[in-house]
């Protein structure tokens, strides 16, 4: 791996406690110069004050996930539309810290989410197919507007799985049929867009697919 390695997060990291609450994992003494940003199925995402660099830290049982993802990431080292790579370590990773809004900050907020924006997730797909990825789990979360209007993609933990993922084909295709259609709403609420994907993953288990 050629990400760099080093000790400079370990002390903070040891000091992380995550706590089980029912089905929920919570987070206990965040380091004091780190800025909770993120939580996601498997990890808090911080970003580190005074540097342009994010932290993603693994709480039980994914951890394993970070080599695989730190692994992913080396693949799609040099394509723009991912974070670069610094430092990966048991549980965590270092990145990257991208500015912007997640698609679904900008459906919920009002942020148009043009063609080209589309365009700019196809491109980075292909890319990452290129560099022998399986792009999947491709959601309004992980799909990132920065202030330039580029697109960056993070958390691709699960682009070296062997399934074939429809998830992005399908949201594109909501896109065309529906994104600026007369009654399409200028803010989407965030409640209905998470009934929205609950029913959605919902069929997708009740018809087998991945």
């Amino acid at each position: 791996m050629n990400a760099e390695t080093s000790t400079i997060y370990r002390d903070e990291l040891a000091n992380i406690v995550f706590v089980k609450q029912g089905r929920k994992i919570a987070l206990k003494n965040t380091p004091a110069h780190w800025e909770l940003i993120g939580k996601g199925r498997s990890a808090y995402v911080f970003k580190i004050k005074g540097e342009q660099r994010a932290i993603k830290v693994f709480y039980p049982p994914f951890e394993h996930l970070a080599m695989e993802e730190a692994r992913n990431y080396e693949k799609a080292a040099g394509i723009s539309f991912f974070p670069r790579l610094y430092e990966a370590g048991e549980g965590y990773l270092v990145m990257d810290f991208i500015r912007g809004k997640t698609f679904f900050d900008c459906l919920a907020e009002g942020v148009a989410i043009t063609r080209d924006h589309v365009a700019q997730v196809d491109k980075a797909l292909e890319l990452a197919r290129r560099a022998g990825l399986n792009p999947s789990d491709i959601h309004l979360h992980n799909l990132l507007l920065t202030e330039t209007g580029a697109v960056r993609l993070i958390d691709i933990a699960r682009f070296s799985q062997k399934k074939q993922c429809t998830q992005w084909q399908d949201l594109k295709r909501g896109y065309e049929r529906h994104y600026g259609q007369y009654y399409f709403p200028k803010r989407v609420p965030k409640w209905l867009m998470r009934i929205v994907a609950y029913f959605y993953q919902l069929r997708k288990r009740l018809n087998g697919k991945q």
